[in-house]
């Protein structure tokens, strides 16, 4: 009898609900891994996060969770409710799985949750919006649609200038905010349509390319911050700026930083890992350094 336990807590609604599909067959690697293996299906929003948040500091010896970027973050929420720091298995099966992509956990459903048993732990920052965590991005704009409306040869020839052109596609249709923002490394206001802060070398679906030095665990986001153009003049000179890769200039501001703060008159409503952030007239946007350990494959473990 194994004496280990495991508890897999997975999205049956994640991506194309492939993980029902190959349920059997990951409850077979960890239970021939050595472990008693409970498994509990999310029956509703915040369900994944209360139920990790119940059970992390429990009878299990491994937590193992099973969906897309959202139901990570509600764990990732669940686990920093219950103050919990150890290491935790993750099965991505998402539409995007930016945060798996960027961390170096395999694509392939199986070899993930062998990895959830054999890997060994990467720790990286976690970002802090306002009351809630977040794995890899905070956005305001139209960003949350984008990587789903980006046509697939634009994401392999462009990356991530294809995810930020798609989203300048849609200015005529877009709220902008006249906001300041504050941080150690830089103040600014103005009148902004997109908003970015990453900790990832993946978002929408595409690798970040051109922006060097991201790593996940140096204490930092990027900062993204796009203005809204007031001509087509200045349009086409923030278009030029993104297939250029230069994304700091007179039309964006583009730094990093550890900390910032953002305040409008009007609230501004914010997407974290691709799901709803809520609307706040002050956000404070902060890293929690090196504050999640999620097994990975060794050759890949990465501080890129």
């Amino acid at each position: 009898m194994n004496s280990k336990r495991l508890l897999l807590i997975y999205n049956p609604n994640s991506g194309m609900k492939t993980i029902a599909k190959k349920l059997s067959d990951i409850v077979d690697v960890f239970t021939k891994g050595g472990y008693s293996v409970t498994v509990h299906p999310t029956q509703r929003w915040l369900d994944c996060l209360e139920t990790v948040s119940e059970n992390c500091k429990g009878d299990y010896d491994r937590i193992v969770i099973a969906g897309g970027d959202g139901t990570l973050n509600e764990a990732v929420n669940g686990f920093m409710a219950a103050d919990f720091w150890g290491s935790f298995g993750y099965i991505p099966c998402g539409s995007t799985n930016d945060f798996s992509k960027s961390v170096g956990i395999p694509t392939r459903t199986l070899d993930a949750a062998k990895t959830a048993l054999d890997g060994v732990p990467f720790v990286c920052d976690l970002g802090k919006l306002n009351d809630r965590y977040f794995t890899y991005v905070a956005a305001f704009g139209t960003l949350a649609e984008v990587s789903y409306s980006t046509p697939q040869n634009a994401k392999n020839q462009l990356g991530f200038s294809a995810y930020i052109l798609e989203g300048l596609a849609s200015i005529p249709s877009m709220t902008s905010y006249k906001l300041s923002f504050e941080s150690e490394e830089r103040s600014g206001k103005g009148d902004y349509i997109l908003g970015l802060i990453l900790n990832t070398v993946h978002v929408g679906g595409m690798k970040i390319r051109g922006v060097e030095n991201i790593r996940l665990d140096d204490g930092q986001f990027e900062v993204l911050l796009i203005r809204n153009p007031k001509n087509t003049t200045e349009l086409n000179h923030i278009i030029s700026s993104v297939m250029k890769l230069d994304f700091d200039n007179e039309y964006m501001d583009g730094f990093k930083t550890s900390k910032i703060t953002l305040r409008c008159q009007t609230p501004i409503a914010w997407t974290v890992d691709g799901e709803k952030g809520g609307e706040f007239k002050e956000t404070t946007v902060e890293v929690r350094e090196k504050s999640l350990r999620v097994l990975v494959k060794e050759k890949d473990k990465r501080k890129q």
